[in-house]
């Protein structure tokens, strides 16, 4: 699996612990450091969360 393949485990919902992948992702971005990370709509509850917060 790479970084972008849509069953990639991305990380956990902040609001309910649901298990976030990379199909849920709705913005993948880069920092100006360099950073990447992505904003995605968890599959459980619905709330648009940062997954790798949780991590």
């Amino acid at each position: 699996m790479t970084a972008n393949d849509s069953e990639t485990v991305r990380g956990d919902c902040s609001f309910c612990g649901e298990t976030v992948t990379g199909r849920h992702a709705i913005i993948h971005y880069e920092t100006a450091g360099g950073d990447t990370g992505l904003w995605a709509e968890c599959p459980h509850c619905g709330e648009i969360v940062d997954p790798t917060d949780a991590q």
